[in-house]
């Protein structure tokens, strides 16, 4: 059973951290052009969320 809380308390860092190094090399590699495009996206849809909040009986 001892081998299981080794690979555990040395696996699990070793994984996190890969999947940190994943997290930001697809970070780094993004399309750049799709950036606006999102962000005017997100930015209609707080809007949305905001009016809905401002009439009456929303929640």
């Amino acid at each position: 059973m001892e081998y299981l809380w080794a690979f555990t308390t040395i696996g699990g860092p070793i994984l996190l951290g890969l999947a940190i190094l994943y997290a930001t090399i697809r970070y780094m590699r993004r399309d750049r052009r799709y950036d606006p495009v999102s962000e005017s996206s997100a930015r209609r849809v707080r809007e949305d969320i905001a009016k809905d909040e401002d009439r009456p009986g929303g929640s």
